[in-house]
């Protein structure tokens, strides 16, 4: 008996150990619902990142767009399936996150509902003008709106989210209130900022890169804590004294909650080698955004600090928002 205890042990450990590693065994085709349309930015690094997570994990990853109501669509689908690594939800943090906070009957809620499983890249938000208006400072474009009150009106992709509070802030600081255009998207904004219809509109770095290259538009200021390389002749709101707006956009990976953690590391791995791989690199840099990979516990920590920080948001009074 004293012989046969340990052999029992080892059979034991060898067992457990063939448990866990089939635990991180992904048995299905995996589904990446992205709720936007094709051709955006979701989708562009949804389809970029999958081959290689594919050979990672051994199965094959079917692209689906699944797109209406701000990306409630996708996300609530996600939601409601299986937490067996076959469905994943790729967006930026709008839907899951402040979606919930400003459409009470979304359906869902952030941190009971979903679980990220690793971060692709971050974004930030530009305010841009048409060259027409002759404003190439954002303080020169307080004082354009200010002589003409009319003509105080920002464009932006979706409703709610830093795009709308750059608005909010800029409009404080000229001391009324700027009137929101909401518009299917960052792609629909382009022709009317550069046919000069809007007074302004807030778009992602990508658009805002393309359109200054025209020479119809002025980039006036950017999200963030720091400037952009891909703009880095343009400010951030920060540095003019436009306070409130270092928040950034990122673009993530979520799963149904109740995904095993081991599962979940194994996705956050195979993430992390795709975005380690240089062409990959070049491709989300020539998109004008930032590669922001995270281990699943630093991608957990950024979820948790958003969702506080847009339930604050939601929460203050509209004296404070403005």
């Amino acid at each position: 008996m004293q012989i046969l205890k340990p052999l029992g042990a080892c059979i034991l450990a060898a067992l457990f150990g063939m448990t866990s590693v089939h635990a991180q065994e992904f048995q299905k085709p995996i589904r990446f619902i992205v709720p936007f349309g094709a051709g955006g930015a979701t989708d562009a690094l949804a389809r970029m990142v999958a081959p290689r997570i594919s050979k990672e994990l051994g199965q094959s990853v079917i692209i689906e767009n699944r797109t209406g109501a701000s990306g409630q669509i996708g996300t609530q689908l996600v939601k409601g399936g299986p937490s067996d690594g076959s469905v994943f939800l790729v967006t930026t943090e709008h839907p899951v996150v402040i979606l919930p906070f400003i459409t009470p009957d979304v359906g869902y809620a952030a941190e009971r509902d979903f679980q990220i499983v690793g971060k692709i890249a971050s974004l930030q938000w530009a305010l841009s003008v048409p060259a027409t208006t002759g404003a190439k400072t954002l303080n020169e474009f307080v004082e354009y709106i200010k002589r003409d009150p009319v003509r105080a009106n920002y464009a932006v992709p979706s409703v709610g989210g830093v795009p709308e509070m750059i608005g909010v802030v800029v409009g404080k600081k000229a001391s009324m209130e700027m009137t929101v255009l909401p518009y299917a998207g960052g792609a629909a904004i382009i022709p009317h900022l550069m046919g000069g219809q809007i007074s302004s509109g807030v778009t992602g770095a990508p658009e805002a890169v393309n359109m200054q290259k025209t020479g119809k538009v002025n980039v006036l200021a950017i999200s963030g804590i720091k400037r952009s390389a891909h703009l880095a002749n343009v400010p951030t709101f920060e540095e003019l004294g436009f306070r409130g707006l270092t928040a950034e956009s990122w673009f993530a990976v979520f799963a149904p909650k109740g995904l095993p953690r081991p599962m979940a590391e194994r996705f956050n791995q195979a993430l992390r080698v795709a975005l380690s791989e240089p062409e990959v690199q070049q491709k989300i840099s020539d998109m004008s955004i930032q590669a922001a990979p995270a281990t699943l516990d630093e991608a957990a920590l950024d979820f948790r600090e958003a969702v506080a920080f847009w339930r604050s948001a939601s929460k203050a009074p509209s004296s404070e928002k403005r």
